[in-house]
């Protein structure tokens, strides 16, 4: 066969994986490389806020809890969630920043105070993670990277990145044809900490925003958390006071540490 008989068989290939619907899985050399896919999928530096409501379901050892919540994110570690009932005024409020967690229990009269660490975060979420990876998975965005050594291979029709240091290792699993983080996985010392995983994604001020988010918590207590988005919004607004709750009036503050 010579080479033009070559190129016209590998044309009709080419034209009948096209007819049938199918999507080529990626190759070798579609790779690009791992900076550029991180790049892609980062979150701009900008002074947007998330706005959204969502029912979120969180799945401990100490029970099972639904309801609908409002929340607002910023990066990188800017959040405020309140629950949202059906009926009556909201009995859960709570705000996070780099420098403190406050929480709110109307009914019970109790304002806590303490630093937004992962050991107080846990005493509300159930989930053993920082502040610094919550915010971008809620925004279905890969926590920021510290360093270490980056690696990439293909699964599939997906993109994984490997990021490690140390005995750690995060890593990512991206959609090539939009860029959108589909799953992250992070492993200490051999062991799965923790796994998220992002579905239905949607367009909002042309960034994709996944619609649904699994986390799952495997160290040091199994937990889960499914977020199911109803709304989001984007807001220009820069009043960084909604991530500070003020004491209630008559309220003595119980503190955290």
């Amino acid at each position: 066969m010579n080479n033009k008989s070559i190129l016209i068989c590998l044309v009709l290939f080419l034209i009948s994986g096209c007819m049938s619907g199918k999507i080529p899985e990626l190759t070798k050399g579609a790779m690009v490389f791992p900076e550029n896919v991180l790049g892609k999928i980062a979150m701009p530096d900008s002074g947007d806020t998330i706005r959204a409501t969502a029912n979120i379901t969180i799945d401990s050892h100490e029970g099972k809890y639904s309801g609908k919540m409002a929340l607002l994110l910023k990066m990188p570690s800017y959040l405020r969630v309140e629950t949202m009932p059906v009926f009556g005024p909201a009995d859960f409020f709570l705000s996070a920043n780099e420098e403190s967690l406050k929480v709110f229990f109307p009914g019970e009269g109790k304002f806590y105070v303490g630093k937004a660490t992962r050991e107080n975060l846990f005493l509300f979420f159930k989930v053993f993670l920082p502040l610094s990876d919550m915010v971008p998975i809620l925004a279905g965005l890969p926590p920021q990277v510290m360093g270490g050594s980056l690696s990439e291979q293909i699964e599939g029709r997906l993109y994984r990145v490997d990021i490690r240091s140390g005995k750690r290792t995060r890593s990512l699993w991206v959609n090539p044809d939009d860029y959108t983080l589909t799953k992250i996985e992070d492993i200490d010392d051999g062991r799965v900490t923790y796994r998220v995983t992002f579905e239905d994604h949607v367009v909002v001020n042309k960034m994709p925003y996944p619609q649904k988010i699994r986390i799952e918590v495997l160290e040091p207590e199994r937990a889960r958390i499914d977020v199911r988005y109803l709304y989001l919004n984007i807001l220009s607004d820069g009043d960084m006071s909604v991530f500070d709750l003020q004491t209630p009036s008559g309220i003595t503050p119980v503190f955290l540490d």
